[in-house]
């Protein structure tokens, strides 16, 4: 068969076109299709990858108590000073999630409960469960301020009697163990259990808390539209809470465990935070990287727990009328009337009120700041601190004789937790897997064969130069298919390597090789011949 060298050379041409264009497109589209294929992979759905780690949350999380301990409690009483607290812990308990009762709707979404688990971690903790603690009898406070409400003469008189025949003092020494999750026994709950309804029996911010859930949650799980992926539709078959008034009664944000893929800097992260009854609102504070994958951290802003000083809008937070100063939230109505006031850890963005109460706050944006780190490509977090802080309004109450030489309200800190979480080596693993190596390996394949497809076209047009000057000619016996004979074999291998080292492998109808191309100080108008030959002929055995 001959092949005419035109032929061949329109052949590497239309060869080297396809190449450098089919690279080029791949590295065009190879983003889209990324793309595609991560929305798919994060929407929700039985058996889906994405599933598993919302059923089970992978992530070790680690939540850490600091509790102020009262270090002047004479002085208090004696009205000589303001209280001085000094932070014990941290107590460090790792949190494990499940959700169960799963249920998938027919609207696009997913109903279930999921239930939290702590277990403590004595080798990241400062102290003990059995370091004993000063701080607020609450229970007596809450009494007192819920008597205050009712401004009747005899609840005054009942409460004022009863704090004297149990001998109730303003203060407490309790073990941080009873103080979190075990509880203690508490004469005045027993008493006030018997004329009104209290869902606990002892006393203890989490007591009860352990293996159980944050009530029924319905999410979209992303099938119909991706950009609604985990967010909450109802809570407990509501998508309102009663706790405060329109609008900011209304529920809104993520369930916390993502966000729709392909965030900006530009966007705002919305979380509902079922502990407080309400959802916060994250914005972009920088860049940052974690374990070596970038993400930005959106954080919960100075303005962000407002009653309206920053915001008109936000006075719907303000209980009954009546607003907190700026850096506190009033959950009483989300804590069965519970006096209780939310902050970030020791004032942090507060107003001053706050502070010129009590001496030992020290606030630190580095170790207080609540934030999240978004992977912006996923919409998934890789680092969260959710730092908030517990307080109890202290305040007089005239008509009871334990309360009624108090001037001064006080916003009295009892604890603050921080909890965070950080992916595994394994996740990271394959989060870097997504993110790097294999955008890294397409991008290599494209310029691979853009640069093949180049080599091509180059070797065309030189072949074409070469035929115009004349240096080649058209030989049937060059561009003929039939295999070289060995003594042209062993010709080329003697006269060729002042140009090139070359290596032949001669089988059956073709013959493969493979150049490595040693420049000399000149070319032997010999040397150019075989290369010629050679040129050729490798052109068409491999081609045709």
């Amino acid at each position: 068969m001959i092949c005419t060298l035109k032929k061949k050379i329109s052949i590497l041409v239309f060869a080297g076109i396809l190449f450098a264009v089919s690279g080029l497109a791949l590295y065009l589209t190879f983003p889209s299709i990324m793309d595609s294929q991560i929305r798919k992979k994060l929407i929700v759905k039985e058996g889906s990858q994405s599933y598993k780690y919302w059923k089970d949350v992978p992530v070790p999380i680690y939540i850490h108590f600091y509790f102020f301990n009262i270090t002047n409690e004479q002085e208090i009483w004696d009205f000589t000073n303001k209280p001085i607290l000094e932070e014990m812990g941290p107590y460090t308990f790792r949190e494990s999630r499940e959700k169960v009762n799963i249920t998938w709707n027919e609207n696009g979404t997913v109903s279930y409960k999921q239930i939290r688990r702590w277990y403590y971690q004595p080798d990241r903790t400062n102290g003990s469960l059995d370091d004993i603690v000063t701080t607020l009898n609450v229970p007596m406070v809450a009494a007192a301020l819920s008597g205050k409400q009712m401004n009747e003469d005899l609840v005054f008189f009942a409460l004022e009697e009863i704090f004297s025949s149990l001998n109730c003092t303003w203060f407490i020494q309790k073990p941080v163990r009873e103080l979190l999750f075990e509880g203690y026994d508490d004469k005045l709950m027993q008493i006030a259990k018997t004329f009104m309804h209290l869902p606990y029996d002892k006393f203890g911010w989490f007591y009860k808390r352990n293996g159980t859930d944050d009530g029924l949650i319905t999410m979209f799980t992303g099938e119909n539209d991706i950009e609604t992926v985990d967010e909450i539709d109802s809570w407990n078959g509501e998508n309102t809470v009663p706790a405060y008034d329109p609008p900011c009664n209304m529920i809104n944000g993520s369930a916390g465990d993502m966000w729709p893929p392909k965030r900006t800097r530009q966007d705002k992260i919305t979380l509902f935070v079922t502990d407080i009854c309400r959802s916060l609102s994250f914005s972009y504070l920088a860049d940052t990287e974690v374990k070596g994958i970038k993400a930005y951290r959106y954080w919960a802003d100075n303005k962000e727990l407002d009653n309206g000083k920053y915001d008109p809008n936000n006075k719907c937070f303000c209980s009954e009328g009546n607003c907190l100063p700026a850096g506190g939230l009033n959950v009483s109505s989300c804590k069965f009337d519970a006096p209780a006031v939310v902050s970030y850890p020791h004032f942090l963005f507060a107003d001053s009120n706050y502070t010129q109460g009590v001496i030992g706050m020290r606030p630190n944006p580095q170790e207080h700041r609540m934030y999240l780190d978004i992977i912006p490509e996923l919409g998934v977090p890789i680092g969260v601190a959710a730092r908030m802080q517990i307080n109890i309004i202290f305040e007089g109450v005239l008509n009871i004789s334990q309360f009624e030489n108090i001037t001064q309200r006080i916003y009295f800190p009892v604890l603050w937790f921080s909890e965070t979480a950080e992916p595994g080596d394994d996740i990271v693993s394959q989060l870097k897997l997504v993110l790097k190596t294999i955008p890294i390996i397409m991008n290599v394949f494209s310029f691979f064969m853009v640069s093949v497809g180049s080599f091509l076209v180059l070797s065309a047009f030189v072949l074409s130069i070469l035929y115009a000057l004349g240096k080649i000619k058209e030989n049937p016996n060059i561009l003929s298919s039939k295999p070289l004979k060995d003594s042209q074999e062993n010709f080329i291998r003697k006269k060729g390597n002042s140009f090139l080292n070359v290596a032949i492998v001669s089988h059956k109808s073709f013959i493969q090789f493979q150049l490595f191309c040693v420049f000399r100080k000149r070319l032997s108008s010999y040397g150019l011949m075989c290369v010629q030959s050679l040129l050729l002929k490798y052109l068409h055995t491999s081609v045709l």
